[in-house]
Order: structure tokens, then sequence, then C-alpha cells
């Protein structure tokens, strides 16, 4: 049987920065797609991060002590940016372990993003100073067999992590299929309060004053609350917790009849914005509360959206109007940019 480090140096390049690529592709994937097929992306870009690790060596072996031997004066940043790799693959473990949970709003997932996001512009900077012409014999038979070794023997160490910290009891073994841990479910007080990159909470004094606007009607919070109704859901944050708490909540269904356009889009006073599909309207909800009381204003008091089997990014808080929109809900960044 082959093994991984019997690559080429040439074919070792290629398949750190498809599996770079993979990771990325994957992890963004994970925020971007619903509750459902999460799961699948999250397995993906365990698998690549497990493969950059077991390629490593031959990485070390190869190109790194080479360049190391030629002295290049921007050495040290290629160094960084492997390291930078490790780092982030080690970040990726502890939060699915469990092991560790971060440092106040720095959770493991959430710094293990940021560090990964940093790697991008270094990723693409090695690609345009170190250029490598592969070869079509980078590609031949032994190549792709040792590849799927390479992928087997990385999927194999990625089901062993999950089974022994789901034997050992850590904390990570009860995680959700999207790789998310539970936090204060049916417990809104110790729900945590987190924004989505430059979102900044708006100063809210008086909820009844607040101007929400649905279809060109002003809507005050005290008319949705008269309408609500419990609303179970699932937030799960793509900071990697998620929290169930019984939504006091209106079926955006019920506040807009016959609505125009190909969608309705949802603002928030932060002007973050989503488009959402008329035939998805029954499943999307305004909440003003939840157990009975009011959201508190990091939560997105005094209305925000509700939207199980979405992740944390959709659920728009600091809602300002909810209107009818031309443009179809897919033209639209998976993500939202700011």
């Amino acid at each position: 049987m082959g093994r991984p480090s019997a690559l080429t140096s040439r074919q070792v390049n290629l398949a750190l920065e498809v599996l770079v690529l993979a990771a990325l592709l994957t992890g963004v994937s994970s925020w971007a797609v619903g509750d459902r097929w999460g799961g699948w992306f999250v397995v993906g870009h365990g698998v690549a991060g497990v493969a950059l690790v077991l390629l490593a060596p031959a990485k070390l072996r190869g190109s790194v002590r080479t360049g190391f031997r030629r002295g290049r004066s921007t050495r040290w940043i290629s160094a960084a940016f492997g390291v930078m790799v490790l780092v982030t693959v080690a970040l990726g473990v502890l939060h699915a372990t469990g092991l560790w949970s971060g440092v106040g709003p720095w959770s493991a997932l959430w710094t293990h993003s940021l560090v990964g996001f940093a790697l991008v512009p270094l990723f693409v900077w090695h690609l345009v100073t170190r250029p490598v012409r592969h070869r079509a014999t980078d590609l031949d038979r032994r190549a792709v067999v040792r590849s799927g070794l390479l992928l087997g023997a990385a999927a194999g160490v990625y089901v062993a992590q999950e089974t022994t910290t789901s034997l050992t009891g850590l904390a990570g073994g009860s995680r959700r299929g999207t790789g998310s841990h539970e936090v204060a479910s049916g417990d809104p007080t110790q729900m945590p309060t987190v924004s989505w990159f430059d979102d900044r909470r708006p100063d809210v004094t008086d909820a009844d004053a607040w101007q929400l606007t649905i279809a060109g009607r002003v809507v005050a919070i005290n008319e949705l609350r008269a309408r609500t109704r419990p609303v179970p859901a699932v937030l799960d944050c793509t900071g990697g917790w998620w929290s169930e708490q019984s939504w006091d909540a209106v079926a955006l269904a019920d506040l807009l009849v016959d609505p125009s356009g190909h969608s309705v889009r949802v603002r928030s006073a932060t002007g973050y914005d989503r488009l959402f599909g008329l035939d998805a309207l029954d499943g999307i909800y305004l909440a003003v509360g939840y157990g009975g009381e009011p959201l508190r204003p990091g939560h997105g008091a005094p209305v925000r959206l509700v939207v199980p089997g979405r992740r944390g990014p959709w659920w728009v808080k600091w809602v300002t109007s909810v209107e009818p929109d031309d443009r179809p809900s897919w033209m639209q960044p998976p993500l939202p940019l700011a």
C-alpha cells in the first residue's frame, strides 16, 4: 500500500492547495446552508483539516526544508502560514472535543474561524510567489491512489476522534450535527449575546416607540404581542453554540397577505438585511419575546426574526422593516458581507 508521504513534492503542494480550499469552502458552506445539510459540510471540513495535518510531515521534509536552505527572505512568512494552518486545525479540534470553549466572546470555533479567514490572503500570496507548474503526471494513477489513501486515513482519524469524544463523555460528544454545543436552552437569561461582524446594538429605550414597518404599514410592538404564540425553535449560532427557546412570535405569512414581488426583505436597524422567498413565510417568524417575557437588548429587542432550520446569520435582530422585494431570494450572498 502507498503512503501519503510517498507523494512527490509537487503532488504534496497540489494536495495541500486543494485541501486548504476544501477546508475554507466547507467551513463557510456549513454556515450558509441550513441545519439539515450543515452537518455534511462539517464532516468534510473536519476530514480536510485532519488530512492537512497528515500531509504536514511530507511538506516539512520536502519544500519547507529546501526553502529554508535557500535562505529566502520571505521564508518566515511561509513558516507563519504553516503555523497558522496548524493553529486553525488545533482550535477546531479543541472546539469539536469540548476541551476548550474559549475566553468570553472569543469561543474556540470563532477564533478558529478568524484565524482561518486570516489565512486567505497568505494562501493567495503563497500561490502567487511560489508558483508551481503542475504536470499531467502529478495526477497519475499512483497519485490518485495515494490521495485516496490519505483521505481514507483522514476520515478514519476523524471518526476515531468523534467516537473517542463521545465515549469519554467530553462535552463535544453531544454536539449538534452543525458542530455547535448546547447553551442555556429554556433559559434566555443565560443565552449568549452576539452580533454579525460589524453590527452594533442600537440603543433601545422605549420598545413601544419602535418604528416597525410591514408592507408599508407601521405596526406597533403591542400589536405584535397580541398576536404571538409560542414557537419552539433552535438558534444555532455560527460561534459554535445552540440554544432552544420558546419564542413568542408571529409568522410572517400572517402579517403579509398576498405580498407582491419575488421575495421579502427583512431589514435591521443596523442596516443588516436578508431576503426570503415567498414560499418560506409560513416558517419564518417575528418574535417579541421568549418564555412569556420581552426580548433582551442583546437578543434583538424589541423585535427579531426567528428562522427555524437556518443558522444564526439569518435570524435578523432589531427588525425595522419587512417589505416585499422584486429580487429573488437567491440574488444575495449566501452570508452577509457586513
